[in-house]
Order: C-alpha cells, then sequence, then structure tokens
C-alpha cells in the first residue's frame, strides 16, 4: 500500500508566527549522521530528522513531518540522477520516495511482521532499482513504479545472513554481511536463490560497507568509509587515485573534529562532514569554510517544558524514576519570539547537571538540578549556585551523600518568594524569599524514599507537591507567616474516600485551572478538586472523576491513560498529554473532547509526551515529546484585562492563503463582529480567551470578496468599538 503527499512547505514555517492550525518543529540538528546528493542540493541527515542545503542560495531548509514527511526517525537517504527521485529511509523500515515534487510513501516493509530485528542499513541504486541491504536480505525497490520488485535471502545452506550494504563492479553484485561478503553474476536471473551467490573465504568477518571505485570493490568494518576503519583493496592502483580524498579526511581528523559519522565529496569537488556535535560542514581544497547547523535545541531529550518572560524554556536533564542521575550536562536550550536557540550547558551554569525546572522573576533565571542544587542565572550569566552552605543547610544533601541535592521543582508565589521541593531530605518544602532568607519545612516523614516531582501554589497560596513512587500528594499551608511554623498545616492527600480520593496513587501531574479547581493527572486517568479551599476545613475535599458519555454507556476521563501532564489554555481549555495515546485537548469541564493528535494523523513526533507548555499571547502550544519538540498553534490565548492593541494574522489575506485568520490580544470572552465597509454583518463569534478566529467566509460560506473589513469588539461591559481592519486580496 502507498499513501501520496503533496510536498507543501508551509508558507510560513520559518516564520516568528503561524497560522491557527498550522504546526512547527523544533527539533536539534547538532549531530550530523549521514550525507547525500541531489543536483542542487546536499542532503544532511541528523538526529533531529532531514535538512538540506541549496547549492545555488546557500539556503538551509528543514524537512520533517511538519513539512510533509511521512514519518521520524531517518536513517538514510539517496537520490537517483537517472530518475530524479530521492528515497528516504527510516529506522522503522518505512520509505518515502520525492518524486515529481511529491512524497509517495512506501510502508511494505514497514508493516511486513519479520521474525528478529528489521532495519534498513543502506542504500544504493542502479538502473532505477534501490537496492536495500536489510536485516533480513536484500530488497529491490522499483523507484519508477513504486513497488517492492523482489527480495533475496542471501547466506550459505539456507542460513541468512544480514546484508549491512551492497555494490557493483562490472560483472558481480557484492554484499557485505553479518558473515562475510557474498558475491554473484549481477546478471543472473536467479539472484532470489541463495545458492547463486558465493562467500568469498577471504572475507569472513562482520563487514559493515562495501563500495566500489570504478572496478574495484572495498570493504570495511568500521562505521564510515574513511574513518576508524580497516579498508581491503582488490587493486592496490586505487588507493593512489583515492588518495586525495583520504588526505583531506585525515586534515580534518588533525582539527580536532574526532567525532565523524560520514564524509561525502559532492560533484563540484566539495568536501561535506557530517559531524555529531557540529552538525554538517563544508571544505573546500581541505579547507573549513562553514558548519550548517538548523535552528533548534541543543538536544532532543526533554524533561520539562516552561514559557516565562516570552522565553520558551526546555529543560534536558532527568533521572530514572527518581533514582540514578541521567548525568545529562547540556543543561537548557531556550528561545525567544526570534527563534534562535541558546544552550546553557553544565560549564555555564556553575558546573549543575540534570536540570529539570526553570522558575523566572525579575529578569533572574532559576535551574532547578537533581544533582546540584539550584543555579541562579542573569541571561546568560551564572551568577551563584545555591547548595548547603549558602543557605544556612536549608538545601540538605541526600541521606548517603555530602554533595547530592536533589531540587525536583521551584516555583515563585505572587510575593516574589521561590518554593521549591527536595527529595530524600527531612524538611522538603523550601523557600528563599524575596529578601533572601531561606526557610524549609517538614511533614514529619522520613527522608529515606521521599520522592517528589510536580510543585504548584493554588490561589490561596496553598502549596501542592506531587510525592514520587506511588506517594500521591501533600498539600501545606504555611498560613503566610513563612518564619513560623507554629500555625502550619499540611495533609496528605491518597486515594481513599475522605481523604482526597485520588484515582490513583500513581500521580504523573497537577495543574490549577483558571476557575482555581485543582486537576490531578494519574495513571488512571483525572482527578479534579473543586473545592481546594475546603483542603483543611474539615469538610469534604475528596477529588471527583469527570463522567463522560461513550455510546450507551458512561466512563471516566482518560481513565485508561497515564495523564504526564496537563497544561491550562487562555480559553481554560485542558491539553492533556499521555504516554500512549497522544495529547488530548478537552473543554473547560472536561465533559467534551475537542481535538486527539497521535502520529497517525497528525505531525506528532511520538505518542509519549513529556511536557507541555503555552506561549499565552499567540496560543503557540509546545509539545515535548520522546522524540523531540514540536508546536501547534492553537485558537485560545490568554485574554487582555483592558482592549488595547489588536493583532490579526495573516493581514492582509491573499489569495494563496485559505486557513484560519487569528485576531487576538482581545479581552477575555470578547464578541467579535466583522463587518464591510458598508457595515453588513459578515461574522460573528465569541473570543476564546483574548482570541477570536474566523475561516474568511461569510454567513452563506462563501469566501468574502476583496475590500476591508472592520473588526468590532464587546466587552464584559457592552462597549463595542473597532479594533482592527482586515485587507482581502484576490
Amino acid at each position: 500500500m502507498k499513501k501520496l503527499f503533496l510536498l507543501l512547505l508551509p508558507l510560513f514555517i520559518n516564520a516568528q508566527d503561524v497560522p491557527i492550525g498550522y504546526w512547527k518543529d523544533y527539533q536539534s540538528y547538532t549531530s550530523a549522521s549521514y550525507i547525500a546528493e541531489a543536483d542542487n542540493k546536499i542532503y544532511c541527515v541528523t538526529n533531529g530528522g532531514l535538512f538540506y542545503i541549496n547549492k545555488e542560495d546557500n539556503t538551509v531548509n528543514r524537512m520533517s513531518k511538519v513539512t510533509g514527511l511521512s514519518d521520524i526517525g531517518i536513517n538514510q537517504i539517496a537520490y537517483d540522477q537517472d530518475s530524479k527521485i530521492t528515497i528516504i529511509t527510516y529506522e522503522n523500515c518505512n520509505i518515502d520516495l520525492i518524486k515529481n515534487n511529491q512524497i509517495i510513501n512506501i510502508s511494505d516493509i514497514k508493516r511486513k511482521e519479520i521474525t528478529g530485528n528489521k532495519l534498513i542499513n543502506n542504500i544504493i541504486i542502479k538502473e532505477k532499482i534501490a537496492y536495500l541491504s536489510c536485516t533480513f536480505g536484500l530488497v529491490l525497490l522499483d523507484l519508477e513504479n513504486e513497488e517492492i520488485k523482489d527480495t533475496y535471502k542471501i547466506g550459505q545452506n539456507g542460513n541468512f545472513e544480514e546484508i549491512n550494504s551492497c555494490a557493483f563492479n562490472i560483472s558481480n553484485i557484492f554484499v557485505a554481511t553479518a558473515g562475510g561478503v557474498y558475491y554473484a553474476d549481477k546478471n543472473s536471473s536467479s539472484l532470489f536463490d541463495f545458492n547463486s551467490w558465493m562467500l568469498d573465504t577471504n572475507r569472513t568477518e562482520n563487514y559493515q560497507n562495501i563500495f566500489a571505485i570504478e572496478d574495484s570493490i572495498w570493504v570495511g568494518n568500521g562505521n564510515s568509509f574513511y574513518n576508524k576503519n580497516s579498508l581491503f583493496l582488490t587493486n592496490n592502483d586505487t588507493i593512489l587515485k583515492y588518495n586525495n580524498l583520504l588526505l583531506s579526511a585525515d586534515t580534518i581528523l588533525n582539527n580536532q573534529l574526532e567525532d565523524i559519522n560520514f564524509i561525502y565529496n559532492d560533484s563540484e569537488g566539495y568536501l561535506w562532514v557530517a559531524d555529531d556535535n557540529n552538525g554538517l560542514l563544508k571544505f573546500i581544497n581541505s579547507q573549513y569554510q562553514e558548519s550548517f547547523i538548523p535552528e533548534g535545541p541543543i538536544r532532543n531529550e526533554i524533561y520539562s517544558l516552561e514559557y516565562e518572560d516570552n522565553t520558551l524554556y526546555m529543560c534536558h536533564g532527568g533521572h530514572s524514576n527518581f533514582g540514578l542521575n541521567s548525568l545529562i550536562d547540556d543543561g537548557v536550550s531556550f528561545k525567544n519570539t526570534t527563534d534562535t536557540w541558546i544552550n546553557n550547558n553544565r560549564s555555564e551554569i556553575g558546573g549543575a547537571r540534570d536540570i529539570l525546572e526553570v522558575a523566572v522573576k525579575d529578569d533572574y533565571t532559576f535551574y532547578a538540578s537533581w544533582y546540584h542544587g539550584i543555579s541562579k542565572m542573569k541571561d546568560e550569566d551564572f551568577i551563584e549556585k545555591y547548595g548547603y552552605n549558602n543557605t544556612n543547610g536549608v538545601l540538605d544533601t541526600v541521606y548517603y551523600s555530602n554533595n547530592r541535592i536533589r531540587i525536583s521543582d521551584i516555583k515563585f508565589d505572587d510575593d516574589g518568594n521561590l518554593w521549591g521541593l527536595s527529595s530524600e531530605v527531612n524538611h522538603p518544602l523550601f523557600v528563599k524569599t524575596k529578601n533572601d532568607e531561606w526557610f524549609s519545612f517538614s511533614m514529619n516523614q522520613n527522608k529515606i524514599g521521599l520522592f517528589f516531582d510536580d510543585l504548584i501554589i493554588d490561589q490561596f497560596n496553598q502549596k501542592w507537591g506531587v510525592i514520587g513512587r506511588s506517594g500521591g500528594l501533600f498539600v501545606y499551608d504555611e498560613n503566610n507567616t513563612i518564619s513560623d511554623p507554629s500555625d502550619d498545616q499540611y495533609k496528605t492527600i491518597k486515594n481513599t474516600v475522605g481523604q482526597g480520593n485520588l484515582p490513583s496513587m500513581e500521580v504523573y501531574s497537577i495543574a490549577e485551572d483558571l476557575d482555581g479547581e485543582i486537576w490531578v493527572g494519574t495513571d488512571k486517568g483525572i482527578g479534579v478538586f473543586y473545592n481546594p479551599s475546603a483542603i483543611f476545613s474539615g469538610d469534604n475535599f475528596d477529588a471527583q472523576q469527570i463522567l463522560i458519555t461513550e455510546g450507551e454507556y458512561g466512563q471516566y476521563l482518560l481513565s485508561e491513560e497515564k495523564i504526564k501532564c496537563i497544561t491550562i489554555d487562555g480559553a481554560n481549555r485542558k491539553w492533556i498529554g499521555t504516554e500512549k495515546s497522544g495529547v488530548f485537548l478537552i473543554s473547560g469541564d472536561g465533559m467534551e473532547e475537542i481535538l486527539h493528535f497521535t502520529t497517525n494523523n497528525s505531525p506528532l513526533f511520538s505518542d509519549d509526551i513529556y511536557d507541555i507548555t503555552i506561549n499565552p499571547t499567540s496560543g503557540e502550544v509546545f509539545i515535548g515529546t520522546g522524540k523531540g519538540l514540536i508546536s501547534y498553534r492553537s485558537d485560545a490565548t490568554k485574554g487582555a484585562t483592558t482592549q488595547s492593541t489588536t493583532k490579526v494574522f495573516p493581514n492582509p489575506v491573499r489569495e494563496t492563503y485559505n486557513g484560519i485568520i487569528s485576531i487576538s490580544g482581545l479581552v477575555t470572552g470578547a464578541n467579535i463582529k466583522i463587518t464591510d465597509i458598508d457595515g453588513n454583518l459578515v461574522f460573528e463569534d465569541f473570543a476564546k480567551g483574548g482570541q477570536a478566529s474566523w475561516n474568511g467566509k461569510n454567513k452563506n460560506g462563501d469566501r468574502v470578496s476583496t475590500g476591508v473589513y472592520l473588526v468590532f469588539s464587546t466587552d464584559i461591559n457592552g462597549v463595542e468599538k473597532i479594533v482592527s481592519k482586515i485587507l482581502f486580496i484576490h
């Protein structure tokens, strides 16, 4: 089966703003692994996907599911000059062909059930046939007819070998396998029969690479042709003809590029290098010219996301179920509204590893480390690292170490005090006041085995914390007397009636919505505390599950899902990230499913969602997945308290644009009316938070004609005024 997709590169994909309903990818392109040439393009495969350099204008162009590719996890790419077809293979054995500016997906191998490993190791193209070296044989793909033509099983006595790569000379076809080099007459009509293949008894090692230079066959048992491998020649004269390229590789290595994955010599004689840390590099006459790395974070691994002060923060740290550290030194990647990414690594943040969370206040940024306490930054400059010695022991070390301080989360309250949670200590809840005084609080629990995750501060100034390893929740109220613990109250929230009635003690996420309700995500769905002020009142405060109707039956909302994150948008709707089912957008009361994104129906990279955060001004929803960061432009923003500047995007609306038009900067829930210049009503709706959406059509469903249209906004007091104008051009 194959599917045909138009290769449409969205007009706004590299702009700072995108229309409602559009996606953007924010993957890391730092680590390059493979290179291919297609006429005027140099393709580069990276850990984040694929990009190409247009050699005519030197532009960098990204390709991903957002721009029409069928999958993620690109393995290799090749180009056939004769048919003008590009072939892309993926880690899961999916295949895309780029042909006449269209993408044709061939998923036969991906869908086929095969015992053992199923991988495509290499691509070589000959006479419009792509020979795919696979772990289960040599697969022939007819590029023009867009179909699998044949599969050759190769090995002695029917014991088929894993095929690593393939090559041709004048008379034979060769394959490098786990058991050595096999060859056969390339014109044989029985290549499908393993008896037609002979083992070269001089080449019986596990060879990864085999290729031809003129009529000579080279084989290698390393990860690339020119680096960290041994090469065997069938003709010693070849090394002299190929010496210039080998010398170029040596020159690069001597310049301390030690993590080279691939080297390619293009049709103009330029040398291109795929480097593990420096992206794609270009050399002319062995001299370095420039490097190419599309904008993105330093790595794809995500622990948490925060959007604060017009900046997106992506924390890369981690741990294994609150145990062993991931020992990630890359710290935090962040970007502002210009889409320029900056990374603060361990050496730049005071030596801190495994950054889990970020908090921002008054131009200062605080990083929570699951190893080294808290680092304080101003812009990109390190200010101070808070630990045991400079916090009066408030940031205590874990019981088995004199230097490890495990901070799981930090949050500022409305008064500018920084609160946080520290694991495996006797006083896990702590605060740094706005006057730089430090205090900590106990809940009379043994520090051994006491782990924490997320922290929130509700509108009553109560602190809610997730207790790791099936510990449920806690709520702490210091009664606004931080220095006086005598009037403090705390409660552990459990899954029993009268003690919180959580859906499960396995809590993974918590959020306060715009109505002050506390939404809790567990491995058995969602519980909502509708009256959080009653926690310490003695009255019933138990969480409730939302009963929804599924056909003729009722069931609790997402009760079969592990809820890993919950984020509230400007319209009080809930963006919910799950472990296996992607992203849900549900209404404010949880009764209606508005959107459900998965890898099957959207460009989403993975159905395993780690975290979600939202730009409240634009409505851009940043989704951290198990395979990198992507965003979706939503139709809701945070509403303004008073009507001021309104933004319309796109404006003007040209004949080539048929998407949604956003009108943002409105007061919360404003009534919107759009009229033509003569005052005839064209469209009416209410804002979602501070943003309204219009499809550009009138009440009859027809696209409006060329002209100027007026946008009127009415606030909750009934005051109406013109807030913007929209120009349509046909």
